[in-house]
């Protein structure tokens, strides 16, 4: 039996089946993880404000469990709505249940100023109409957009089913010899694993969701050492 010291909450798509298993196996053996899953089926507007519905009632359940913070998994939600979502969606996350929360959009804001990079490439898994507020969000945040590229997936259950060689596909499309890293969105969207692999061969940090996600709440937690295999975010960059 393993000696838990902190216990940690998400928040995710209901039709998300990556990021549980993405966060067992890297997150450190001391920390549990608990999830809510919010009710969506598709990445667009109908589809968010469906979940959006479900989030003080299932914040307000992570909090009954005493998480010490609760990440709110989708990134497309504050993209599509934009920034100042993103600023009322972590206030209800924290008055329903009484814990400090963090949006996946803001965690990848902070892990790209942490690595130092302005300038960046956009690789996602979304519509076109998605990837455009994706790359606008990125863009009022005070980051550069040099290269965009997209699968063009609204069926959010289908993202999971991506295989390796169409995320290098698209990021490969997306990168730019002026881009200071590549920021892959979508926790849903299979990548933590190769993030170190298309470091080395992109010769720039890798961004992506869960590895933000996973970083920030670590953060929180302090005391960690880094991660290694998981990209330098992880390996570099947890002292707070």
């Amino acid at each position: 039996m393993r000696a838990i010291k902190h216990r940690v909450g998400l928040l995710i798509p209901s039709t998300n089946t990556l990021i549980e298993p993405e966060y067992a196996d890297a997150m450190p053996r001391s920390v549990s993880v608990h999830v809510a899953r919010l009710t969506l089926t598709a990445i667009d507007e109908a589809g968010i404000r469906s979940q959006d519905r479900d989030i003080a009632r299932q914040a307000r359940a992570l909090g009954t469990a005493r998480v010490e913070v609760i990440l709110f998994c989708q990134t497309s939600a504050s993209y599509f709505m934009g920034r100042a979502y993103d600023a009322e969606i972590t206030r209800r996350i924290e008055e329903a249940s009484g814990r400090p929360a963090i949006t996946a959009a803001k965690a990848i804001n902070d892990a790209l100023a942490a690595l130092g990079a302005r300038r960046v490439a956009l690789a996602s898994p979304y519509a076109a109409k998605v990837n455009e507020v994706s790359a606008r969000y990125l863009i009022d945040s005070g980051f550069e957009v040099v290269g965009a590229e997209s699968l063009g997936l609204v069926d959010s259950y289908a993202v999971a089913l991506v295989g390796k060689d169409q995320v290098l596909g698209v990021a490969r499309r997306a990168d730019r010899p002026g881009a200071e890293a590549v920021v892959i969105p979508g926790g849903n969207m299979p990548c933590l694993a190769f993030v170190a692999e298309m470091e080395a061969e992109f010769g720039k940090p890798v961004v992506c969701t869960n590895g933000a996600g996973l970083w920030a709440l670590i953060r929180h937690l302090g005391g960690y050492r880094p991660l290694p295999g998981y990209g330098r975010l992880l390996a570099e960059r947890l002292a707070a």
